[in-house]
């Protein structure tokens, strides 16, 4: 035991714990991703009661992928122009608010499904802001070698929030009704602007001032296109990989309320859990990112097994009836979804000079949110068409396909470069 302790403690995630600057970051953003999970459940609970419908119930994934998709470039080249720190700070602010009008309106009876979805996209468009600047922030509060394990404890948090936020949104939806669910959710993000207040941010003394006209936000957002399509094509590589995963995995997301209650007959809160085995094996993935210190090609290895256990775990969930078994996969499909993101981010943030790597960064989420709303709308259309269950081994079948083209492109020279990169 003693042994054990000794190695979690010389872990480079227990290295940045220690550190109040990100540990004050980490708290606020798990307290806000927990909050997150309760608004995720309610918000596809209350979607699909009211339609019985997959499809617009997928229509709420595609409204929280319009913004960040349509906004990208305008996003990029304004933060990596703007101070991090006060611009995640207005940001939660601003999400707060929005999430609290959700249960003020359904409390007086006033929130149509039309109504919800007007909400929800004027809440996406708030938070598309908010992973960039808090991506592009981050190597300015952790040191470079510390990347790898400060995004995985990041996304942790994601992970910690899709673990107990549905759970507790089952419970509190079944015994408080969802208003008092999504009140919740707008507290969590006061917490996280109060540490925010505390989290010291180094910007650069000198920052470039924003676009006064057209030709100055053109040529700002031609700058960071050059440098991925020039610069740094294993970038590019890495990018498309990711957005064929998000084809699938994100169009899985959406699906489940529909393939919890058709085909496990199960309720909100057993869906809660289910989702929450699924937080629980991302959580699993980002952990071992976060401890293991894994030589480049151990952790190659890593990524292409993954992705291949979740491929054979979605094809295998539309075979399951047992609630029990379901959540044995869900654990596998969520392990996987979350062992390659923290890569590539990292890649991104270590690869790409400070003054570009909001607009880097956003390319690469354009890229990747534009294959997420596809797969979400054209596997909602399938659900609805021939049933979940074929259209589950099909979303298998592209995860399992992302497996053999991550490993093409890991062979390409300037994608491997990045890959056996040093110090990441």
């Amino acid at each position: 035991m003693s042994v054990l302790l000794a190695a979690l403690r010389a872990s480079p995630a227990w290295v940045l714990l220690r550190r109040r600057n990100f540990a004050l970051l980490w708290a606020g953003e798990t307290v806000s991703q927990i909050g997150d999970g309760l608004n995720k459940v309610a918000l596809l609970w209350f979607a699909y009661e009211t339609s019985g419908s997959a499809l617009r119930t997928s229509l709420i994934g595609v409204l929280q992928t319009v913004p960040p998709l349509v906004l990208g470039p305008v996003i990029g080249v304004y933060l990596d122009r703007l101070p991090k720190k006060p611009t995640m700070i207005v940001i939660n602010l601003l999400h707060g608010l929005l999430v609290a009008l959700i249960p003020l309106l359904y409390g007086l009876g006033a929130l149509s499904p039309w109504l919800l979805y007007v909400l929800v996209l004027a809440i996406s468009i708030v938070s598309a802001f908010y992973g960039p600047a808090l991506m592009t922030a981050l190597p300015l509060v952790a040191e470079r070698e510390e990347l790898r394990p400060a995004n995985a404890l990041i996304q942790s948090t994601s992970m910690i929030g899709v673990l107990l936020g549905p759970v507790v949104a089952g419970l509190g939806i079944a015994a408080l009704g969802i208003a008092n669910v999504l009140y919740a959710d707008a507290l969590t993000f006061l917490f996280l602007v109060g540490c925010l207040a505390f989290v010291r941010v180094n910007h650069p003394e000198e920052t470039a001032a924003l676009p006064a006209c057209l030709a100055d936000f053109t040529s700002a957002l031609r700058e960071g296109l050059e440098f991925l399509f020039h610069k740094q094509r294993g970038i590019l590589l890495l990018t498309l990989v990711s957005g064929l995963q998000n084809l699938g995995a994100s169009a899985f997301l959406f699906l489940l309320p529909a393939v919890v209650r058709k085909d496990l007959h199960l309720d909100a809160l057993s869906l809660g859990f289910i989702w929450s085995a699924f937080g629980a094996g991302m959580l699993l993935a980002t952990g071992l990112s976060a401890l293991l210190k894994l030589r480049s090609q151990t952790l190659l290895r890593v990524v292409f097994m993954a992705l291949v256990l979740g491929g054979a775990s979605i094809v295998g969930l539309a075979y399951v009836k047992s609630n029990f078994a379901a959540a044995a996969l869900m654990v596998a499909i969520g392990f996987s979804a979350a062992a390659f993101n923290p890569v590539v981010i990292t890649l991104l943030q270590d690869s790409t000079p400070e003054g570009l790597r909001a607009r880097v960064l956003t390319a690469f989420n354009t890229a990747t949110t534009s294959m997420a709303m596809l797969g979400m709308l054209a596997f909602g259309w399938a659900a609805d068409r021939i049933g979940e269950d074929p259209t589950m081994i099909a979303i298998g079948a592209v995860l399992l396909s992302t497996a053999f083209v991550f490993v093409f492109v890991s062979r390409v020279s300037s994608a491997r470069e990045l890959l056996l990169r040093d110090g990441v």
